[in-house]
């Protein structure tokens, strides 16, 4: 008798454990749906928008798009080619009606990017890929186009990443450094964190999960990630940071399958209570069928991505398609085709959006 009451008050206070925390995770699931800051857009509204022609403006455009997507939060870059195409040349200009556009209830990303010719020594002319793909020969010049652009904007950008793609030849040339990219990282957290203390130093987004190769490229990179951990990386970064693209045959379950990886890596290197943001994620469409998949795979996305607590923000890439498409499918990702009508995609994500906007009002 005595054995049974303690087997039934155990069993009790299991389930009502077991029960605590299914509401704990639920109600945590809710409060990260209603963040605003959770659901954010990729663009470059100096390149694809050509806020650098005076002659053309397309930026009220951009602006009316960003705002119908009810977004938190968009990433774009602030290329060092464009704020000081000659040295010591500084001309913020071109950017600075980019982000005095963007409302201010939408935070903000920069990606620091691009390197100028005249700072890593290439020709584009002569250049295999991307000139500005190149490393700078002088890292002080780094240091201060780190330092001159925060200071710039620290009253507007918080966060800021650190390069784009680091772990892939598209964006780091001629082949990708571990070693040499955490150089470029210190320097750049110290410049970042002098000219404004509290903002937020992001790691460059990793193709894939920053273990597996990516599968698109010629040149195939293993274990980036914890290259740079071996590296000294890990006090140079507040927030690790992928790029999980996956086919809408694998889905959002392969995604999160790549993006518990690099969580359990990031738990073996003693960075597990550090945040993790996916700042692209997305899915080329050229069809009318292709639309609807991509619509899928983006609701799919943010609702299994909800469903880890380490993942604070993801981003989709694209806000409008392309009009010249230099990265194949990846310019047909828009939430918008370049004409301006809104996908599919752009429907799915209001829908996920709109519930953080849903509790603020």
């Amino acid at each position: 008798m005595i054995t049974n009451q303690i087997s039934h008050t155990i069993f009790f206070l299991v389930t009502a454990f077991m029960l605590l925390e299914q509401t704990k995770l639920g109600a945590e699931d809710q409060v990260r749906a209603y963040d605003t800051s959770f659901y954010g857009v990729n663009e470059d509204p100096v390149w694809n928008f050509k806020a650098w022609d005076p002659h053309t403006d397309e930026l009220p455009q951009f602006v009316e798009m960003l705002k119908q997507t009810r977004c938190g939060v968009i990433r774009i870059p602030v290329r060092w080619r464009v704020v000081e195409p000659t040295k010591g040349n500084w001309d913020f200009s071109v950017v600075d009606r980019v982000v005095q556009m963007i409302p201010d209830n939408i935070q903000i990303l920069g990606t620091l990017m691009s390197v100028p010719e005249w700072a890593n020594g290439m020709d584009p002319n002569k250049t295999e890929g991307w000139f500005d793909a190149y490393p700078p020969k002088d890292l002080s010049d780094w240091e201060r186009y780190v330092s001159q652009t925060v200071k710039n904007y620290k009253h507007r950008i918080r966060h800021w990443e650190i390069w784009n793609e680091e772990n892939g030849v598209d964006f780091y040339r001629p082949l990708p450094d571990a070693k040499a990219y955490t150089e470029l990282l210190k320097v750049a957290y110290k410049a970042a964190k002098t000219a404004d203390p509290d903002c937020v130093v992001v790691l460059g987004g990793l193709q894939m999960n920053g273990i597996i190769p990516n599968p698109w490229s010629k040149v195939k990179v293993s274990d980036y990630l914890e290259d740079l951990y071996k590296a000294g990386a890990r006090q140079f970064f507040d927030v690790c940071n992928i790029h999980p693209y996956v086919l809408p045959s694998e889905g959002a379950d392969y995604m999160m399958k790549m993006t518990k990886d690099t969580l359990s890596l990031m738990a073996r290197y003693g960075d597990s209570e550090k945040p993790l943001w996916i700042t692209e994620v997305g899915c080329g469409a050229t069809s009318q069928h292709d639309e609807e998949v991509q619509a899928q795979l983006l609701a799919d996305t943010f609702e299994a991505a909800l469903k880890e607590p380490r993942i604070k923000r993801v981003f989709w890439f694209l806000l409008r398609d392309m009009q010249n498409d230099l990265l194949g499918l990846e310019g047909s990702m828009g939430l918008f085709s370049y004409q301006g009508r809104p996908k599919p995609a752009f429907q799915a994500f209001l829908n996920a959006a709109e519930k953080a906007h849903s509790t603020q009002r």
